[in-house]
């Protein structure tokens, strides 16, 4: 008896939880807006990035990289695809 019921109350209660989920409006993202830098401000950004040794791979950093420039690299894609949606 026990069994049946928390069957029961699993077939009410797990389509009333997920129903809530669904109600919400995936599309309706909106990505917060992005700083447009002056081109002066990126070039020298550029020659600072130039500067840093060549990126780290991700999984194996070592003495000869710059995980800052690894990250900077990441952050460019990130940026890249946000304003791409």
């Amino acid at each position: 008896m026990f069994r049946h019921k928390t069957l029961l109350l699993s077939a009410i209660a797990v389509p009333a939880l997920l129903s809530a989920c669904a109600a919400e409006d995936s599309s309706a993202f909106l990505p917060p807006p992005l700083v447009d830098y002056p081109a002066a401000f990126q070039a020298r950004a550029a020659e600072e990035l130039e500067a840093l040794p060549p990126a780290c791979p991700l999984h194996a950093p070592g003495d000869d990289c710059s995980g800052l420039a690894r990250l900077i690299e990441d952050y460019g894609e990130l940026r890249a695809r946000v304003r791409a949606r």
